[in-house]
């Protein structure tokens, strides 16, 4: 009975990533064909080259700041409707959840309607406050908060949901035995409340962190890498190497997603080393 997902796991997965670190070790045809076998170049080509050290900082820093901002801000959303009646919970619950349910091409249009540098809503609004708005997708550093806005905005539905869950399944005897003893508020929340959603929140850092260094869509609908190559991620130029040029480059695009995996690997060990001790 265990046969058929492991066919599965062998051909959909395993057989991918086996597929990939060969071609990393090989030159391309024009069709993408694996040529000439090229051992470890394309690796220290990684390391190398300019473009690819600047695709790896905007994907920690994206992914970075996404986290904290789609974490955070569910956390902020979440914890002051733990005790929030039962009908208004449940329809400010829909309202916050419903980026989860948008999709990430989707949601990233709406932010470049938002962002958009002469008629963009956020710098009309900020106009009529007497404020100019900045070049959005035009500035390096303005365009990787963009992308980190857009890209925390898509996953904070599905952080919020978690959390929300987790608040409900709460014991509040140690919540009213904590307020008994004078903890009310923001110190009731910081020391009894969020200590008691430390699984719920580990869970979501290493998810989001995942998610966060694999993004592409809203990359690809709202800056295309630039400007000057500023938000240009991991995933993305793998995509250009193997898709958006004349000559595919298989064997970059192979080496990237590669490193791509053991870093996600990496990532994702070092946090539950760490968050194991913290949950």
């Amino acid at each position: 009975m265990v046969l058929p997902c492991v066919v599965l796991l062998l051909v959909f997965a395993y057989w991918p990533v086996v597929r990939g670190v060969v071609l990393s070790l090989y030159d391309s045809d024009l069709l993408g064909d694996p040529t000439v076998f090229v051992g470890a170049a394309h690796y220290v080509d990684l390391v190398t080259d300019p473009d690819l050290r600047k695709a790896l900082f905007a994907t920690g820093v994206i992914a970075g700041l996404s986290v904290v901002l789609s974490v955070g801000g569910a956390l902020a959303a979440a914890l002051p409707l733990r005790r929030a009646a039962a009908k208004p919970r449940a329809v400010v619950s829909v309202v916050l959840s419903m980026p989860f349910a948008y999709s990430a091409a989707a949601s990233a249009a709406v932010f470049a309607g938002l962002f958009a540098p002469a008629v963009g809503t956020l710098n009309e609004v900020l106009a009529h406050l007497g404020v100019t708005g900045p070049e959005w997708l035009r500035s390096p550093g303005w365009a990787v908060l963009a992308i980190s806005i857009a890209t925390a905005w898509y996953e904070f539905g599905f952080a919020f949901l978690v959390l929300l869950a987790a608040l409900t399944q709460l014991d509040e005897s140690v919540i009213e035995a904590a307020a008994l003893d004078g903890a009310s508020g923001l110190r009731l929340a910081r020391s009894v409340i969020i200590p008691m959603l430390r699984p719920s929140l580990v869970f979501l850092l290493v998810t989001q962190t995942i998610s966060g260094l694999q993004i592409f869509t809203q990359v690809q609908v709202l800056t295309r890498g630039g400007p000057a190559g500023s938000t240009s991620t991991l995933v993305y130029e793998l995509y250009k190497r193997a898709f958006g040029e004349a000559l595919p480059q298989v064997g970059t695009a192979s080496t990237l997603a590669v490193v791509l995996l053991l870093l996600v690997l990496a990532i994702t060990a070092i946090q539950f080393r760490v968050l194991r001790r913290w949950a």
